[in-house]
């Protein structure tokens, strides 16, 4: 008579999962990961890129004004000074 500890428990699933699997999945989770850990870094530094343009416009966008009424105050200077002299 065989004895019940020797058997192996029923699959509840239908089937086994060995190491190889595990290992084989972990592999390819691994590689998923360094993928995805490069484009992160790509997207970051476009980020960057990005963020240094945007704040060179926005200095010449506020500079901008400053300039055009320094350029009238120096104009309307300059023909005062051919009016009176």
């Amino acid at each position: 008579m065989p004895d019940d500890r020797d058997q192996l428990p029923p699959r509840p699933l239908g089937y086994t999962v060995t190491m190889g699997d595990v290992y084989g999945e972990l592999r390819q989770l691994s590689g998923q990961l360094s993928t995805s850990i490069t484009q992160q870094e790509i997207l970051r530094t476009q980020m960057q890129d990005h963020e240094t343009r945007l704040r060179a416009l926005e200095a010449w966008r506020y500079a901008l004004p400053v300039s055009a009424i320094s350029a009238v105050a120096a104009a309307i200077a300059a023909i005062i000074s051919v009016f009176v002299g």
